[in-house]
């Protein structure tokens, strides 16, 4: 075992981790709140990275003069750790070091759920031990399983698939904003492509479609109760050719030859694992809220190309506007009365602002493609200001007596927050758990 821990911990004999590059967005808040009690949790799909930003937490807490005996990172889905208790790892970490049990200590935990009774472990360690602790895990069922055990002791982080600035920064140098065709370059394969770190760094036809399967596998099979495993694939699949549009589980039942609450259950089983998300109404109705169709959208785009191909911009446009706003803690709804609609509505009745995106090379306030629009705002006159995201318009146009604002995909994803400056914001999609 001790040879694992040496392994694991290459820093006990002055080697730092290797930590790629370097996403700021997570290892900023992560590293400077190192001196605070709660756990971090950081949540998100097998291979977005969770593990690289732990070793870039590391390596900062090296940099800032945390001796490199004061940390271990435990993989606990490795065969010969995943038998031990987080506390008897935490012990042969102390006995090889000789450390007080006064010491603080820093304690890395991957892949926490494969530890046998992680959560009575985590709440014992919390309240008895001088230690910041930092773990990773693949599904939500995560926080389900923990039944309120860290209540008030964790801090959960969702890691997100690349979102296009890293993508180019993963890709080499940012290009000039002047030079804004190899932006829309760029862009173009990031919709194809997706942000799988690795996958962006190194592409390979096989490598997204055996993720799905181990995704599959590993994090749904084993913890849910699955009947038909080719039904969950298949949900994919729809949920990837349907993407944006508004479906019932009704609709997806009858569709994939499963009752009703199955269809619900393997929905969920996809939102756990992070593979698919969905959207309900913006309405003032609460009861409409819970009972009008949803929106079914992916987390990564390259899952959608190897299972529809590389087709189908607008819909892959509108699913990256939705992750961004979801990256940002922004909650979101879609608009629709008849067959009008509006793709997203942000904020409330008082203050709101809707969003439609649509691949225009030109625009023009009647366009019959911007309805929904119109409609939104003789609803909600109240509406001071819209949003249009397209292929290459910008643009400020009058449109029903207000301010209808259009902007290229690229420039919105690249600095989506200058567009959306009168939303409020979570911390990264970080949660503290009372």
């Amino acid at each position: 075992m001790e040879t694992i821990y040496y392994q694991l911990n290459p820093w006990w004999e002055g080697n730092p981790p290797e930590a790629g590059i370097r996403r700021e967005t997570y290892l900023r808040p992560l590293f400077d709140n190192r001196d605070r009690r709660q756990v971090e949790i950081l949540l998100g799909s097998r291979r977005v990275g969770k593990t690289t930003i732990l070793r870039q937490v590391i390596n900062e807490l090296l940099a800032s003069g945390v001796p490199p005996h004061d940390i271990c990172f435990l993989a606990l889905d490795h065969p010969a750790l995943s038998g031990a208790t987080i506390s008897d790892h935490l012990k042969a970490f102390r006995t090889l070091f000789d450390h007080p049990r006064n010491r603080r200590l820093f304690l890395f935990l991957d892949e926490v759920q494969d530890s046998p009774a992680w959560e009575v472990e985590l709440k014992s360690l919390y309240d008895t031990e001088q230690l910041k602790l930092y773990c990773t895990g693949s599904t939500l069922a995560l926080l389900a399983r923990q039944g309120g055990k860290l209540t008030g002791r964790q801090i959960t982080t969702t890691i997100f698939p690349l979102s296009f600035p890293e993508f180019i920064d993963f890709r080499g140098p940012r290009p000039k904003l002047a030079e804004d065709y190899r932006y829309e370059r760029l862009l173009q394969e990031y919709l194809v492509t997706g942000g799988y770190p690795e996958e962006v760094l190194s592409p390979n036809p096989a490598y997204l479609p055996n993720l799905l399967e181990d995704i599959l596998a590993r994090d749904l099979l084993r913890l849910f109760r699955v009947k038909k495993p080719a039904a969950l694939k298949d949900l994919v699949r729809l949920v990837a050719a349907s993407v944006g549009g508004r479906t019932s589980f009704n609709r997806l039942s009858s569709l994939l030859g499963l009752s009703l609450d199955t269809a619900k259950e393997y929905v969920g089983y996809l939102e756990a694992a992070y593979l698919t998300a969905s959207m309900g109404k913006w309405t003032t109705s609460h009861s409409e809220r819970v009972y009008s169709q949803k929106k079914l959208y992916l987390w990564d785009m390259g899952i959608k190309t190897i299972c529809t191909g590389s087709g189908d911009e607008g819909a892959r446009a509108e699913n990256m506007v939705y992750l961004e706003l979801r990256r940002r803690g922004i909650e979101t709804g879609y608009f629709a009365e008849s067959e009008r609609e509006v793709d997203f509505v942000v904020g409330s009745v008082a203050e709101s602002l809707p969003i439609e995106v649509k691949m225009l090379d030109a625009i023009d306030p009647k366009d019959k493609r911007l309805a929904g629009l119109a409609l939104f705002v003789r609803r909600f006159p109240a509406v001071r200001r819209a949003l249009v995201v397209t292929r290459s318009v910008q643009a400020t146009v009058p449109f029903h007596g207000l301010e209808l604002q259009a902007v290229p995909l690229w420039r919105f994803l690249l600095d989506a927050g200058r567009f959306l400056n009168c939303v409020t914001r979570s911390e990264n999609g970080r949660r503290t758990d009372a």
